[in-house]
């Protein structure tokens, strides 16, 4: 009996418990760390027009709704963490 459970256990872990959909939600976003000095200055003044008070400390390439972006994540003066997708020709994609 202990076997029996502990098989079924082992599936449901396996196999999850979601709704089955498909959201593309639950793909795992793929992200590689830029280091800041090689984000491009488009991308810069754009961050800074939109978030003025904000010191950048992190910066990652990847997509951004399918189009090529650069995620920059800065700090309020608070210390709160904000960030923000910008395409690599200074175009505004969004915050999160």
């Amino acid at each position: 009996m202990r076997r029996r459970w502990y098989a079924m256990a082992t599936l449901a872990l396996a196999f999850g418990c979601g709704d089955g959909d498909g959201d593309a939600d639950d793909v795992a976003e793929v992200k590689k760390a830029l280091p800041l000095e090689q984000v491009p200055a488009a991308v810069l003044k754009t961050a800074r027009e939109k978030a003025p008070g904000l010191t950048f400390f992190a910066a990652y390439s990847g997509k951004h709704q399918g189009k090529d972006s650069i995620e920059l994540k800065g700090k309020t003066k608070s210390g709160q963490v904000k960030e923000m997708e910008i395409a690599p020709d200074g175009q505004f994609l969004g915050t999160e």
